[in-house]
This record gives structure tokens, sequence and C-alpha cells, in this order.
């Protein structure tokens, strides 16, 4: 009996081992609350790393898709900020470009709405009004559309 609940032990932890190596690499794990992680995280930072993400805000996992990594991401990133929505708009207003990224329009109002293009992607930045204080941030990357000529 002893030798037959050590197979089953045996067998179930090689189960979880390959379940474990065959995630994409481009996941990332919730932090302690198993939903969030900090801007400051390195995987937050080298997943997103072509966008200035302020220090206090904390990346939503459960709401956030990533394809790719680096300076080539494409997907949607969920921050949880504790600038308000004037704060974050200006925040993000003079700080993209120093990733390289060059502003096409911007609207600030109870929802603002930033649109970036850098390369062949387009970023586009909605901050919105949380109920108690600070923001909610989606950051949409993808690719830009050919133009067909």
């Amino acid at each position: 009996m002893n030798q037959f609940l050590k197979g089953i032990v045996l067998v179930g932890l090689s189960f979880g081992l390959v379940v474990g190596c065959a995630a994409p690499i481009t996941q990332i794990p919730g932090g302690l609350d198993n939903n969030t992680l900090s801007a400051e995280d390195p995987q937050v930072t080298n997943s997103y790393a072509d966008i200035p993400i302020p220090l206090d805000d904390v990346l939503v996992v459960s709401e956030s898709l990533l394809l790719n990594t680096g300076e080539q991401w494409i997907g949607r990133a969920v921050f949880r900020s504790k600038l308000d929505t004037t704060k974050a708009f200006d925040y993000f207003h003079r700080n993209m470009s120093t990733f390289g990224w060059i502003s096409i329009t911007s609207v600030q109002s109870e929802v603002a709405i930033l649109t970036f293009e850098k390369g062949n992607r387009v970023a586009t930045i909605q901050i919105n009004k949380r109920t108690v204080s600070g923001s909610d941030i989606k950051i949409t990357v993808q690719p830009r559309e050919s133009t067909g000529s």
C-alpha cells in the first residue's frame, strides 16, 4: 500500500511539472492577491518595456492580454492608478514620447483617450475615473493597418 501511494504522488508531481512547463512564455502570473502586480515588478517592466508606467500603478493581470514581450508587445494592459484622470492624462501625454511614441490625437474629458504610433504599432490609452479615487487605465497596442498602396 505504501508503494502504491508513492506511485500516485510521483505521477501527480510529474503531471504538475509537465503542465507548468507548457505555459506560454508571455503568461504573467498574478502577484500576492493572484490578480495584480506592481508596476515596478520586473515581469511588468520587461513585458511592457516600451510604455511608461507610473510607479504606484498595479497591473490587473486578469484583465490584461499580452502577446509577445518587450518592445514588440501587442495586446492590452490594464492598470489601476492612484493618479486621477487629469494627472494620468498629463503623465502619458508627457512621457510616451520618451519611449519613442508619436502622438496622433488626444481627447481629455470624463473618459480620456490618447492615441500614439511607433513603427508599425498603434497605442490607444483610455483613462476612466475610479469610483473612490484614482483611475483605471487601459492601454491597447496593436499592429497598424497597412495602407494598401
